[in-house]
């Protein structure tokens, strides 16, 4: 018995050494071809061949005290990858005509190793679900960097710099849209494989897609997963958690799917080739349905401006996907219950859903009137009134999360940007794949106005009142991103010495995950695309998940302090 405990502790002193091993490989793999370490070529040559010796000896240990060793090969097959890469030891392979791409294909072998054995080093750590998200965010963010740095995800077949592909995995699986290299020109086939890939990702979010994933290969769930899902997904029981997660994957296949379908139907006609024309249709699909805003097009829609058609779906894709996991199922329950099984009479839709409808239609139609009175004698004067009210509609639709674009950013009026701003700012709504400060938070924050201009106690929408704790939440999430747009702003005005507007549209959009730029995004330079990436992040995860990470929350006090009254106004 003592001896099973000790070999226990060995065992798990061993996975923290190789996890902490594997945390640095996976780190020494994004910079090791960096100019600054090139000096030093021989020395990280020598490291992973360490590092590759660590890991097959630890493959090796875990065989050996396996008690059922058939058993623990068929569970564990897949650490059998880390010997892979001896084969850059055979003599005379660097003769062979596909060593370049052997090499490559060794890279990602060595990727996904050191990955395999950082994420379980991670799961040792029991991490708070904040930090959780925050860890497997930057994790696929630094696959995605390392997997476009190799020459293979160019056209040109040039390796992209560390800052470049950093800045374009951000972008993609925070599902923003600011590019830095054009995505149609720029990236090879490979290439965009990869940031859609990204865009998928981060769109369901890294926790979602795992799950999902496990359920999808019929594997267990722990209870620790569910726990951190439920807090993921804000839900208050564990019962529900499996089926909101399958429905969030089987709803986002339908859209994306349905998406893609439907474009390749009005595509068909304009590219030539049927492969390029599904491949186009299903990159478009899922980075509108996911609010990303990447686009296969070097002028991305502008070309299909005129396109009522490509307009309407897009757009459909951007709303449905800029609604809310939770929203969405919640509509499609009461459909469900009203026309189907017939056991209500009315719709009965939560409050949340009442907000999210009714903000959605409100900002869509006000950003479309103010654009089109705007624009109409400006950047759409030669346009006639059907495309002008298609642009309109639509960029006021993309401005609050996806990006794309039908007209030019740069071009519009100062009174259209600062518009587009605000709509950036504001975002679309909670548990779905947008960013922003979110249309429930500008909604609760209303109501508390107008319930202090009737000197009401309570914050009341739609007859409910609204808990004092989630008032507070909207009161922090405002201020708090506020002073993050303010400060970052202020440091790139520092660093860039471009116009305000400029940069200040640049911050909000990056903030927001919207992606829409006047073009200043690829003048950048490498300490303006670092504070634009990690502006991403932190618009993606959102500042409570960051300030939860990070501030350690007090327990509940049993204890009251005397009341002081402030002047306010």
């Amino acid at each position: 018995m003592l001896s099973n405990k000790l070999l226990k502790i060995k065992l798990n002193v061993i996975d923290y050494f190789v996890g902490l091993v594997a945390i640095f490989a996976f780190l020494l793999l994004l910079v090791e071809n960096e100019a600054f370490l090139s000096p030093y070529k021989h020395l990280i040559g020598i490291i992973n061949f360490v590092i590759l010796a660590i890991f097959m000896s630890n493959v090796l240990l875990e065989f050996s005290l396996s008690k059922n060793k058939i058993q623990h090969m068929q569970s564990n097959w897949f650490d059998l990858i880390v010997f892979l890469p001896l084969i850059q030891f055979i003599r005379g392979i660097e003769s062979i005509a596909l060593y370049v791409l052997m090499r490559q294909v060794i890279i990602i072998v060595m990727l996904v190793s050191r990955i395999r054995k950082a994420t379980k080093f991670i799961t040792l750590l029991s991490l708070r679900p904040t930090q959780l998200m925050i860890v497997s965010f930057s994790f696929t963010i630094g696959v995605g960097a390392i997997l476009l740095m190799l020459p293979i995800a160019t056209q040109s077949s040039v390796k992209t710099s560390l800052i470049d592909a950093l800045f374009t995995a951000t972008s993609a699986t925070c599902v923003t849209g600011l590019i830095v290299k054009d995505t149609a020109s720029y990236f090879s086939i490979f290439g965009q494989l990869v940031i859609i890939s990204l865009i998928q990702v981060g769109g369901l979010g890294i926790m979602t897609f795992s799950v999902s994933l496990a359920l999808f290969m019929r594997k267990r769930v722990d209870i620790k997963r569910e726990l951190i899902m439920q807090d993921v997904l804000d839900q208050d029981t564990l019962t529900d958690i499996k089926a909101l997660i399958l429905f969030i994957l089987k709803m986002t296949i339908f859209f994306e799917l349905i998406g893609a379908i439907v474009l390749f139907a009005l595509w068909k006609n304009i590219f030539i080739s049927i492969p390029w024309t599904i491949y186009y249709s299903i990159f478009h699909s899922i980075s509108a349905f996911c609010n990303a805003g990447f686009s296969t097009f070097s002028n991305n829609l502008m070309n299909l401006s005129n396109d009522i058609f490509t307009n309407v779906t897009i757009c459909l894709l951007i709303i449905f996907g800029g609604l809310g996991f939770v929203v969405i199922k919640d509509i499609h329950v009461n459909i469900k219950d009203k026309f189907i099984n017939r056991s209500i009479k009315r719709l009965r839709l939560r409050i949340q859903t009442k907000i999210v409808l009714l903000s959605t239609i409100l900002l869509v139609a006000i950003g479309s009137a103010v654009i089109f009175s705007i624009e109409k004698d400006n950047t759409l004067i030669l346009l006639d009134v059907k495309e002008k009210v298609v642009i309109s509609v639509f960029q006021s639709i993309t401005s609050r999360t996806a990006g794309f674009n039908t007209c030019d950013i740069s071009k519009v009026s100062s009174a259209t940007l600062f518009l587009i701003m605000m709509l950036m700012f504001i975002g679309a709504c909670p548990g779905s794949t947008a960013g922003g400060v979110k249309t429930t938070t500008l909604s609760v924050l209303w109501a508390t106005i107008v319930s202090g201009f009737r000197q009401r106690e309570n914050v009341e929408i739609s007859r409910r009142i609204i808990p004092s704790e989630v008032v507070q939440k909207a009161m922090t999430v405002l201020v708090t991103s506020l002073v993050i747009v303010f400060i970052f702003t202020f440091i790139l005005l520092y660093l860039e010495k471009k116009m305000f507007i400029d940069v200040f549209f640049e911050t909000i959009s990056a903030f927001g995950t919207v992606g829409l730029s006047t073009g200043i995004t690829p003048e950048l330079s490498a300490k303006g695309k670092f504070l634009i990436s990690l502006l991403m992040f932190t618009g993606r995860l959102g500042p409570l998940t960051v300030g939860y990470a990070f501030i350690k929350r007090r327990k509940k006090v049993k204890y009251y302090y005397a009341e002081e009254r402030v002047m306010i106004g």
